[in-house]
């Protein structure tokens, strides 16, 4: 496994050009600095810069390598500063959990300003709830609501459901005008599925056809971010929240191939059980979040 501080040393040498103003930049002595890049190009078999006895050039490895470890780098230091920060008063933790969609689209950009400790954990809406009633977490965020266990809720947001599907299937002619053959047309297709559950499915199908849905999906997947993958490149249908697709529909990579008049949403909550000893960081955590939500 590559050192992390090799690769932080590396890059200070790309800058600066040289091991006398990297060792400056890193607070290090130069023979620290010389022995971590030898370690580096040791481990990796590549040799990073041609040395001169003015200055230090990349060799077209090194290159690569810069702009691989770049944009890493720049927000592992965002991070660090927002953990590493101190001041007199006493900040607070909590223990959170999310799907990974909810986290890539409303939390990667702002927990890390947030003003306390926080430990992420993930999974689907079921393992959150079971973890969140073992106490494994004290806060799961971005969830539907349930009544699995007495845990309370908070409305966070509406999102919309979309159907979408790969851009290589045709829609047969006239069938949008003819809602029983469009439901079985629609039944008889491959399709990708959130969980088990398929509660995103059965709501969009009832929604618009006020009929049980008889669709089994071919393909369960952890997250609607990889369905949207996967459809870019295989054949089938989905349900999906609208503003996890938004690109790719811009962009077409996929589509949406029906129009339909009604409206699909789905709300979002926070989840957490009242007993507990952190109503305190929970409040503050989502005092937190809506000051975010309302920052443009």
């Amino acid at each position: 496994m590559i050192n992390l501080e090799w690769l932080r040393t590396f890059s200070a040498i790309y800058e600066c050009n040289n091991i006398t103003e990297a060792s400056k930049k890193l607070n290090m002595t130069q023979p620290g600095v010389s022995k971590h890049l030898s370690a580096l190009e040791s481990h990796i078999g590549k040799k990073l810069f041609e040395r001169t006895t003015r200055k230090l050039t990349p060799t077209e490895y090194g290159k690569f390598l810069y702009t691989q470890i770049n944009n890493p780098l720049q927000e592992l230091k965002k991070v660090e500063y927002y953990s590493s920060q101190r001041t007199k008063k006493k900040r607070s933790a909590i223990t959170i959990g999310c799907t990974s969609d909810f986290f890539k689209a409303e939390l990667i950009h702002k927990i890390y300003s947030f003003d306390m400790y926080i430990v992420t954990h993930f999974g689907n809406e079921k393992d959150l709830i079971e973890a969140l009633e073992m106490d494994k977490i004290q806060l799961s965020v971005g969830i539907k609501k349930h009544s699995t266990y007495d845990h309370q809720f908070q409305y966070i947001k509406d999102e919309e459901l979309v159907l979408i599907s790969s851009n290589n299937i045709d829609i047969p002619k006239n069938i949008k005008q003819n809602e029983d053959q469009l439901k079985k047309w629609l039944q008889r297709q491959t399709w990708f599925a959130y969980n088990n559950d398929q509660g995103d499915i059965k709501k969009f199908w009832e929604t618009n056809f006020n009929t049980n849905f008889k669709i089994i999906p071919r393909y369960i997947l952890p997250s609607y971010i990889d369905t949207i993958e996967a459809l870019k490149n295989n054949c089938g249908f989905s349900i999906v929240p609208k503003h996890l697709c938004e690109k790719e529909l811009k962009n077409n990579s996929i589509k949406a191939p029906i129009k339909f008049s009604k409206k699909v949403e789905q709300k979002l909550f926070y989840s957490y059980k009242l007993k507990n000893s952190n109503l305190k960081e929970i409040n503050l955590f989502m005092e937190e979040m809506k000051k975010s939500m309302l920052t443009p």
